[in-house]
């Protein structure tokens, strides 16, 4: 995941504000306890939400306390103990990482694929030790991914059929968070909506770059736009409306769980970050025509 999907802090509570920072601190700690420091380096908004979801889904609290901060040890934060479901995040961290640095390695130009080429024995070690632990997200991912790169490969013009694989990545990792039926089916519903939206503002985002060095794009594709011309009228607003609809359908679908905690906090994400992130891309690429 990109870093997309986080709260609108203008409009959260300083104890909100707080929560939420420290559980973003505590998947630091895990992801640097469990993968070594610079593992720390991967860390996301994303994935900080996976966590904390998480951890609302469960009956018991997580704990709290004062721990020094990695990027500044002369002072202590709140910040979020290590359990089960920063671990699960984290594990699913370093197993999409390493597919995606794969996935650079084959289809950026000399410098990502150098990059690519410096990160992947880490990568894979990282991904090594998660399997260990979460073979099914493994599995679930490397099958993705692999679909995803043969539906781009083929240059698919369809928006949907190009975000599926990422959709329906998300659907099984979100419903390995519940054993509980009912919610599983309403995760596994909400993780395929928001794996779309990501996949989709992340093409929105890339819009610009795309189009100036070939890369695939759906949005490009369907529109039918491709080198340095200006994009076709319209191109940008219906990424927008589509991504906008889809987050109607992620709060409608998270309006059915049953959470235990952090439901201010998740209120947020979902009813203003998602929006806020949007806009906030739909700005970008309006600034760049």
């Amino acid at each position: 995941m990109f870093g997309y999907i986080k709260p609108l802090k203008p409009e959260m509570k300083v104890k909100e504000f707080d929560t939420y920072q420290a559980i973003y601190c505590g998947l630091c700690r895990q992801l640097g306890a469990t993968f070594g420091p610079a593992a720390r380096l991967t860390l996301s908004y994303d994935f900080a939400f996976l966590s904390m979801l998480a951890m609302a889904l469960q009956e018991d609290s997580p704990c709290f306390a004062r721990k020094r901060c990695f990027a500044n040890p002369f002072k202590k934060k709140f910040c979020c103990g290590c359990s089960q479901s920063s671990r699960f995040s984290a594990c699913v961290a370093m197993i999409m990482l390493y597919y995606k640095v794969r996935d650079n390695l084959n289809d950026s130009g000399f410098g990502g694929k150098l990059l690519a080429l410096l990160l992947l024995p880490p990568a894979a070690c990282a991904r090594k030790k998660a399997r260990r632990e979460y073979p099914q997200a493994d599995e679930i991912v490397s099958r993705c991914m692999l679909r995803q790169a043969q539906v781009e490969k083929a240059g698919s013009p369809l928006v949907d059929e190009a975000a599926d694989p990422s959709a329906e990545a998300l659907s099984a990792i979100f419903g390995m968070l519940s054993e509980d039926p009912a919610q599983k089916r309403v995760l596994e519903r909400m993780g395929y909506l928001l794996g779309r939206w990501v996949y989709c503002i992340d093409a929105l985002d890339d819009l610009e770059e795309d189009r100036k060095s070939g890369g695939y794009n759906p949005f490009l594709k369907a529109w039918g736009a491709s080198g340095t011309g200006p994009l076709p009228a319209g191109c940008i607003d219906a990424a927008v409306a589509s991504l906008y609809a889809t987050t109607a359908e992620i709060a409608a679908g998270y309006e059915l769980l049953e959470l235990h905690r952090y439901k201010p906090i998740l209120d947020n994400i979902i009813y203003l970050g998602l929006k806020n992130s949007v806009d906030t891309v739909k700005e970008r690429r309006n600034g760049n025509d």
